[in-house]
């Protein structure tokens, strides 16, 4: 039986591409037994509910946490003596991490013990993980250009950013086909300056006929809803022709997607590899304090490639966004242009393509057990 770890933590950006690796690896290969090992984040529960067994380790960011990160060398001893047992205890054939502080130590661990190692970088500036375990491991699967050279090229592979099932094939189905659907992804989290730069313009999206489906995120959900709530009361039903809809997480974003005829989003990763797999226009507001401004220079490939259009976050208050919005749905022509563009920078198999990596390096450490 071939056996594979996968690991990662934090945020889902690195946990939803690891577990659309574990979807591939299922599907291809039935009878693998794959084991996720995690930190104290939402990790443990999206295994859990994925069928993965789980396993956490003590873990902490390190990085811009001041005196605090003074006590990583006893959290880190402590997790690598940890992985080290778990590692020995379970053997796998290949252990692959996707990045984020609690995939770092497994990934050393299964280095020192003489495993096959793979790592996965959804961004386009890499993450400090993925940099120091990039100069040891065995392949390095990354989803934009390495133009910064920061891994070696000669196991570097360019195969595109996981996304969960049915976003490709779903997200193609035309919405009303009036071009008036705007689909807002705020994060899972909330990102209250999108929420209220869409609060803002709300009503003159609604008077031009534009429908909006705001996913808020949790954290904002109740206050968003509010002001949403306080926004539909002072206006006549006979107002407009459009309609809004606020939810705090979207379970189904293969339908979503297949609704929507623009998408505005932050550029996180998984937001883009999913815009591009479903051939959505987008226009994206970068978040400004994601490390490295990794999520500026996402959204600028994809606005190179022609596939979106891009507003940085400090100037939305002298921005006439709702001008934008509503140019952007009335120019049919054009979003066709960028939705083809958002298709030809996509690679919707990449999970497929990961999965591959990982069973061809368990196959050549000796595959069933």
């Amino acid at each position: 039986m071939t056996r594979i770890v996968l690991t990662t933590g934090g945020t889902g950006g690195h946990i939803f591409p690891a577990l659309a690796v574990a979807e591939a690896l299922r599907a291809a290969r039935p009878d693998a037994d794959i084991l996720f090992v995690g930190g104290a984040g939402p990790e443990g529960r999206l295994a859990t509910q994925a069928g993965l067994s789980f396993v956490g380790l003590p873990a902490k960011g390190v990085f811009g946490r001041g005196l605090r990160a003074l006590a990583a060398p006893v959290w880190m001893g402590r997790a690598l003596c940890m992985a080290m047992r778990v590692l020995r205890q379970w053997r796998p054939d290949v252990v692959a991490g996707f990045g984020g502080y609690a995939g770092f130590v497994p990934v050393a661990a299964a280095k020192l013990l003489g495993l096959p190692t793979v790592i996965h970088e959804q961004n386009s500036v890499p993450g400090m993980t993925n940099k120091i375990l990039g100069r040891f491991v065995d392949t390095v699967c990354i989803t934009y250009p390495d133009e910064g050279r920061v891994f070696p090229p000669q196991k570097t592979k360019l195969l595109g950013n996981p996304i969960r099932g049915g976003i490709a094939a779903g997200g193609k189905t035309p919405g009303d086909g009036e071009g008036r659907h705007l689909l807002v992804l705020g994060g899972s989290q909330g990102a209250r300056a999108v929420n209220d730069a869409v609060c803002d313009i709300l009503p003159r999206l609604l008077d031009a006929g534009i429908s909006v489906r705001l996913q808020a995120g949790r954290a904002d959900f109740d206050r968003i809803g509010a002001r949403v709530a306080a926004i539909l009361a002072d206006r006549s039903q006979a107002e407009g022709r459009g309609g809004v809809v606020i939810e705090n997480f979207i379970e189904d974003m293969a339908e979503a997607y297949a609704w929507a005829d623009l998408v505005l989003a932050r550029a996180g990763a998984t937001t883009l590899a999913e815009v591009t797999a479903a051939g959505k226009p987008s226009l994206l507001i970068p978040f400004p304090f994601a490390t490295h401004d990794h999520q500026s220079v996402n959204a600028a490939f994809l606005a190179k490639a022609g596939a979106a259009a891009v507003l940085a976050q400090k100037d939305l208050p002298g921005h006439d966004l709702a001008a934008e919005v509503t140019g952007l749905l009335g120019d049919p022509d054009r979003l066709a242009r960028m939705g083809a563009a958002a298709s030809a920078a996509a690679m919707p198999d990449a999970a497929e393509r990961i999965a591959g990596v990982l069973l061809e390096l368990a196959g050549r450490k000796g595959g069933a057990k």
